[in-house]
């Protein structure tokens, strides 16, 4: 509260007014009265300050031929309720800016040497219009209601102009008023962002850093009341684009202040810009990777590999120590964490899984050792989204996630063209859109592209099962631990990961794809996990000044393997545990005959084929009795009955 009180009093009283209470009138003369032009009205003065709050701007074209000097002070005359609708109303703003100049190459010149300077106010609802005028004739002051439009100066509109030539006093008075306001309120629109042809979510003022202070964040107030029904307000009325919905995710806003660093702003962008896709188009987030140089694009822009070693032990740092609140889950977390850090593993090699399988193909191989569809399925409270979305934030500084609805053979098709190495990950999907679309696609050995990305979906335990053909084709992880639904403890939590992971930067990742890159033109890897995982392993050990956990370690395709039907032994045990009568041995096999035909036929899909009998069917799954030994990897010589009381002793 005392940190908002000082905000308000800085910008608010010292910037507008001497006391917030008091109203300042200014005492004046009539004087003489006369019609006049805009042309007219500017002749004779070489520079001109404007503080208007109207959006439209194609008065600019007038005064930039006829003045040597343009400065502007966009204002606002509403209440923007939110920070989406702060981000929408700059957007329209610059967007009106880029088409104004757009075919005006000497406003673009005037604007490119510094001579029509562009701001808008941050914190303020400005309703003041003011010209401030100098040149041979002196000084010119006008005030009143006008806008700086053509309309509001066309003549043909009811507007009150006063004018004050050569008053030293007005003067004094107006133009110090207009350097306040544009030093505590406001912020540069950069030339770039108005010479650039298409709009940039990266060239908002918001996200502009503070040129003096690149460390400073900018404070900004959003005030939280319902907007007045003005112009901006009606068009802001409109459903708030795509792109900005859920940015206050990103920046927070406390009692109505955000404060925007360099950090919090390049996050909003990259936010933004992934959110900003469509089916058909996407501009801003795709990863080009060149294996032979190395060059790695990443939404059009060149991304070094060179990072600090400080920045790479931060990144460790936040990353052992979001793996640690794994700590709090209920179930098997040990085992959980590991799996974690196998995806892990995987999604971070992932952007080079296309080199690999191409390379299989070329040689006359299958590309089955380099899945490139990664599962994770669990109970709904297991953290799979938010693992995802800070891995992707880790490795690109945005998560990503598509619509579920995009997911279709058809789409995918479009949409792996668009991302090219850059992972797509579809969270939550359902029973019904996995059935009908991802059998198909997983299946698809050929894709015919030099690049495309790996696919990522998660979804809830029991929405689905995996037949042999899928599994041998995907990396499948699967977790039992979660967290209970009925506290607080989700929410706390997730706060806590929100907080940790506010400094997480790329620089792990780009030392890691700096490795792997390195290491795959001396030798392409057979086996993607152990090589992901051992250069993961080496990072972390270099930067952490502590013995790492038990669940950071390089694992294996091999390991993976063995333990990829961990969630069908256990539910083999379930049904032993509780449904013992379902269970007889008949020789060489054994025999499992479940009530309900459904369940039996969902179970048949999960269990690989090498230890089914063909004869299995309806409500029986029939086991080859050699073959269940070793899946299980006890021995059955006392029987069914001693086998399960193995197993229900290895599982505790």
């Amino acid at each position: 509260m005392e940190e908002q009180n000082i905000l308000q009093s800085s910008l608010f009283g010292d910037t507008i007014a001497e006391s917030s209470s008091k109203l300042n009138i200014v005492q004046a003369t009539f004087e003489s009265f006369q019609q006049t032009s805009f042309e007219e009205l500017i002749a004779g003065y070489s520079s001109l300050k404007v503080l208007t709050y109207s959006n439209s701007v194609s008065i600019i074209n007038k005064a930039a031929e006829a003045l040597d000097d343009l400065e502007l002070i966009f204002g606002r005359e509403d209440i923007l309720n939110g920070m989406a609708q702060y981000l929408h109303y700059q957007e329209l703003l610059i967007s009106e800016l880029i088409k104004e100049v757009e075919d005006k190459d000497y406003i673009k010149q005037k604007i490119d040497e510094g001579k029509i300077k562009l701001h808008v106010v941050k914190d303020i609802i400005s309703h003041e219009k003011l010209f401030l005028l100098e040149g041979e004739e002196g000084t010119r002051v006008i005030t009143g209601s006008a806008n700086f439009s053509d309309k509001a100066f066309s003549g043909n509109q009811n507007e009150s102009y006063i004018c004050f030539d050569n008053d030293t006093e007005a003067w004094r008075y107006f133009n110090e008023k207009y350097e306040k306001i544009k030093a505590n309120s406001t912020m540069s629109i950069t030339e770039k962002a108005v010479l650039d042809n298409d709009f940039d979510v990266e060239n908002l003022p918001v996200f502009n850093p503070n040129k003096k202070n690149g460390s400073t964040p900018k404070i900004i107030l959003v005030q939280d009341t319902s907007p007045e029904p003005t112009v901006i307000s009606k068009v802001l009325s409109q459903k708030t684009p795509k792109q900005y919905q859920g940015i206050s995710e990103i920046i927070k806003t406390t009692k109505g202040v955000a404060k925007i660093d360099r950090q919090t702003a390049n996050r909003a962008v990259q936010y933004v810009k992934s959110n900003a896709r469509t089916e058909q188009e996407n501009p801003k987030e795709y990863l080009h990777i060149s294996l032979n140089s190395g060059k790695v694009i990443l939404s059009g822009k060149e991304i070094s590999l060179a990072v600090s070693k400080k920045a790479v032990k931060s990144d460790t740092d936040i990353l052992l120590e979001y793996f640690s609140g794994y700590d709090q889950f209920r179930g098997d977390v040990e085992k959980m964490m590991f799996d974690y850090f196998t995806f892990m593993s995987w999604l971070y090699i992932s952007p080079l899984i296309c080199d690999f399988r191409n390379r299989a193909l070329a040689n006359g191989e299958e590309p089955w050792d380099y899945p490139v569809f990664g599962i994770l399925y669990g109970k709904s409270n297991c953290g799979k989204s938010k693992l995802i979305e800070t891995l992707l934030l880790s490795m690109f500084q945005m998560t990503g996630f598509l619509q579920n609805d995009w997911f279709t053979q058809t789409n995918v098709a479009n949409l792996r063209g668009q991302n090219k190495r850059f992972p797509m990950v579809f969270d939550d999907l359902d029973k019904t859109r996995f059935s009908n679309h991802a059998v198909a696609l997983i299946k698809q050995d050929r894709i015919g592209l030099p690049e495309y990305p790996a696919i990522v979906l998660s979804m809830n335990a029991g929405q689905d099962t995996f037949e042999t053909e899928l599994r041998k084709r995907s990396l499948i992880i699967y977790t039992d631990a979660s967290l209970p639904v009925d506290t607080g403890e989700g929410r706390k939590l997730g706060r806590w990961v929100k907080r940790i992971t506010q400094n997480l930067s790329n620089a792990l990742y780009c030392e890691y794809l700096k490795r792997a890159l390195e290491n795959s033109r001396r030798e392409m890897p057979t086996d993607i996990l152990q090589f992901s995982s051992t250069i993961l392993y080496e990072i972390f050990d270099e930067n952490c000044s502590k013995a790492l956990p038990n669940w950071c370690r390089p694992t294996s395709m091999n390991e993976y393997e063995q333990d990829k039907y961990h969630k069908v032994k256990n539910d083999l045990l379930e049904l032993w545990a509780h449904y013992k009568e379902a269970w007889t041995e008949k020789g060489n096999a054994i025999v499992l005959k479940l009530d309900d035909t459904n369940r039996a036929r969902k179970l048949l899909k999960d269990i690989p084929d090498y230890i089914i009998n063909s004869a299995s069917g309806g409500d029986a799954i029939i086991f080859n009795k050699d073959e269940l030994e070793a899946f299980c990897g006890v021995s059955i010589k006392g029987g069914i009955f001693e086998l399960f009381s193995r197993l229900m002793k290895r599982a505790k």
